[in-house]
């Protein structure tokens, strides 16, 4: 049985993986610690989310950990005292949503600060 045909040009191949990659790549966030009552903060560790799990590395550090969200992992470190909140450095990836009737206004994403519950 003879090799299936190429997919396109090189650069038409090419472009389909650059847009295979950005249609599945990971959200990037981070762990940001307040200190005080707003006196300071630090990245306390940076994540990347995909859809089934997240990956997180402790600023700093070596340590790595796997977690089944990144709200999970706010979770678990906030539950040691920290003054935590979840920081999504990506957005996320735009789905087509219907035009705006004017009984379902339009919804826009400009990313989420998930603070801990920890005071």
């Amino acid at each position: 049985m003879p090799d299936p045909a190429p997919l396109g040009t090189p650069e038409e191949s090419h472009l389909m993986l650059v847009d295979l990659a950005n249609e599945f790549a990971p959200r990037r966030f981070a762990l940001c610690e307040e200190y005080g009552d707003r006196l300071d903060g630090a990245v306390f560790a940076w994540g990347l989310a995909f859809p089934d799990s997240a990956l997180l590395r402790h600023d700093g550090r070596t340590s790595t950990g796997h977690f089944a969200t990144a709200e999970s992992a706010l979770r678990l470190f906030a539950r040691t005292g920290r003054r935590l909140h979840l920081i999504w450095i990506d957005t996320p990836t735009p789905t087509p949503t219907p035009t705006p009737t004017p009984t379902t206004p339009a919804s826009v994403d400009h990313g989420v600060v998930v603070p801990s519950n920890q005071q």
